[in-house]
Order: C-alpha cells, then sequence, then structure tokens
C-alpha cells in the first residue's frame, strides 16, 4: 500500500494519437465489426431494405455571436503581445473594462442603443490589435494563419457566405433543421442508414449539402462495409428529387399513385411506418452514446465521433441480445429448482 500510487490509466494525448493511427478506415473496420456480431439474428435479406436519416452532430462551441468572437480576439491579440514581449501603443485594460459593462443586459430597451455602440467599439479595437500585432510581428513568423482567420471573422458580415461561427473550429457549420425548440445548430450534417432490423450499416459525415445529395456517398459507404447493395432505400421527403442512385430505388412518401392496388399501398404504408423507428435510434445515438455533442477537433474529429457513437450502438444492441438469452437461462434455472454449481 505504501507503494500504490493512484493515477489516470494513459494521458489524454496518448488516445489523440491512438485515433489519429487508426485513422477512418480503421474505424469502418469497427463498424463493421459491430455488423457482424449483430447478424446472428438477421434473416438473408437483412441488406434488402434500409431507412436513411440525416440529423446534426453538434460541436463542443458555444453560441456564436459577433461580440463574442471579438472579445475571443482581442485576449487571443493580448496573449500572444505578452507571451512573445512585444510592443503595444495600447492595450485597451481599461476601456474594455466599461464595453464589456455596456454589452450586458442588452435585452432591456433602455440599454440596447448602449449595447450596440459598445459591439462596434469592440469590434475596431480588436481589428486596431490585429493590424499592430501583424506589423510588430513583420515575416518569418508561425501566425500567419491565425491572423488570416482574426481579419475574416472581423470582416464578415450578416449574409456573408461561409462565416465563421468558432475560432478554434473555423469549419462549425451553421445548420437549421425547422425545429421549433432549435432554430440553428452549430456542427455538421451527417446521415444514418438502419436495417429493417435495427442494426447501422453506415454513418457518413457531410458539411451541410443537401439531404438527397448525401444518398450516394452513404450507399458507397454501406457497400464497402458490409460488401452487399441495398435495393430500396426509404426516407423522408427532404430525400425528394431522385427516385433511383446506383442502381438503388429511393422511396420517400407521397400522394398513393392511382394505379397502385389496395396491397401495394398497403405495403408502402407499413414501410414509411417502419421508418420512423430510425428518429428513435438517432435520438439514442445523440443521448446514449455521445453524438449530441461532439469533442473532437476538425473535420476528422467528426468523422471519428459519429463511428464511434454507431459502432457503440451496435455493440450494445448485440450485449442487450446476449443479457436476454442469460435472464432466460437463469429463468430456467430458477423455475426448475436445479442448482447452479451443478448445471455449470
Amino acid at each position: 500500500m505504501l507503494e500504490f500510487t493512484p493515477s489516470y490509466p494513459c494521458n489524454a494525448s496518448e488516445l489523440v494519437h491512438f485515433r489519429k493511427r487508426v485513422g477512418e478506415n480503421g474505424m469502418e473496420l469497427i463498424l463493421s465489426e459491430s455488423i457482424r456480431v449483430n447478424q446472428e439474428d438477421d434473416g438473408p435479406d437483412h441488406h434488402c431494405t434500409a431507412f436513411i436519416d440525416s440529423t446534426v452532430q453538434e460541436k463542443n462551441v458555444t453560441y456564436p455571436t459577433d461580440a463574442k468572437l471579438h472579445k475571443k480576439i482581442v485576449r487571443k491579440v493580448l496573449s500572444v503581445v505578452k507571451s512573445l514581449g512585444l510592443p503595444l501603443r495600447q492595450s485597451y485594460t481599461f476601456v474594455l473594462k466599461k464595453i464589456y459593462r455596456d454589452q450586458r443586459f442588452r435585452n432591456h430597451p433602455k440599454n440596447r442603443g448602449k449595447a450596440l455602440k459598445a459591439d462596434k467599439r469592440l469590434r475596431t479595437i480588436a481589428g486596431r490589435l490585429v493590424r499592430e500585432l501583424r506589423r510588430n510581428l513583420k515575416e518569418n513568423h508561425g501566425y500567419d494563419s491565425l491572423l488570416d482567420l482574426f481579419e475574416r471573422v472581423l470582416s464578415q458580415k450578416r449574409n456573408s457566405p461561409g462565416k465563421i461561427y468558432s475560432l478554434h473550429e473555423p469549419e462549425v457549420q451553421c445548420i437549421s433543421k425547422g425545429k421549433e425548440h432549435k432554430k440553428y445548430e452549430f456542427g455538421n450534417k451527417v446521415s444514418i442508414v438502419r436495417s429493417i432490423t435495427g442494426v447501422i450499416l453506415g454513418a457518413k459525415s457531410f458539411r451541410n449539402e443537401y439531404d438527397g445529395h448525401t444518398i450516394e456517398e452513404s450507399l458507397r459507404q454501406v457497400e464497402r462495409i458490409t460488401g452487399k447493395k441495398i435495393r430500396k432505400l426509404a426516407g423522408d421527403r427532404g430525400y425528394r428529387g431522385k427516385k433511383e442512385v446506383g442502381g438503388t430505388g429511393i422511396l420517400i412518401p407521397d400522394v398513393p399513385n392511382r394505379k397502385d392496388s389496395y396491397y401495394t399501398r398497403k405495403k408502402k404504408h407499413k414501410l414509411f411506418c417502419k421508418r420512423a423507428g430510425i428518429e428513435p435510434t438517432i435520438g439514442h445515438l445523440k443521448s446514449d452514446f455521445r453524438l449530441g455533442r461532439n469533442f473532437y477537433k476538425g473535420v476528422f474529429g467528426d468523422v471519428v465521433n459519429l463511428l464511434l457513437a454507431a459502432a457503440a450502438y451496435n455493440f450494445k444492441r448485440a450485449m442487450r441480445v446476449l443479457w436476454l438469452l442469460v435472464e432466460k437461462i437463469c429463468g430456467t434455472l430458477f423455475s426448475c429448482n436445479i442448482p447452479q454449481m451443478s448445471t455449470f
């Protein structure tokens, strides 16, 4: 006990290096293994029909506003100046304190004008500091990309294309899915392909493409992971536009065709009712398997977090089936009053 020293099993950076060594191909291999262990209960037509849906994988960023970004730019510039010992004509220490006070409680009608003036003043100060830092650094320094990022943030307007919403995650996209409780989500769009039995067959990461344009890449990933081709793919009305992609029929809810028989209409209705089952699957991925908040950095982190969440969902499904089998065996033993030690 005197020599026992509690500590973490490994450094956090070791896990980062491990994920980078495994790469996207290794993560897809883990997902394919999670699919393989779930195929024992599935029939021969496991990959004939599948369902597809898209959702937003939110990044670990605060709700972006211009005032927040400009405030972070000022802090980062001042930290660079302090670390390098560069001269600075004015640090704006006391001016910034007053600006930060004026920016608070902007929702009150009497404080609205004061807050807008403070925002404009803060943007001017941030631009001055960035320009002065660039002049003092001169040439041969490693801050070009950082200063270019600051200048892009300071120059962007309300309707500017390709806006930056986070300084440490510039690739974050602003996505609107039409939700009443959450008008905008900041992260990236992901596409989930689920089999008719409940196994996740594919999980592909995108930026902010139209849903119909993600079908081809998602089907290609499923074929690469499982080695089989899906014949029918059912989605919601967000996937309208294409009836067939690479030999796979795309089915979306629509007005019934007059030529369809009662049996055909009923069959399509049941299929689209089953398609709605992918919604709780996405909900479980977000609430139970860390898809709701992505803490990994960059575009590669988006891919890794999504594939690991999908693989964990499949493995949990296989473990649940195994646990039900154990419960059934134990129930049989207790009902028959058989001693457990002699049985095992």
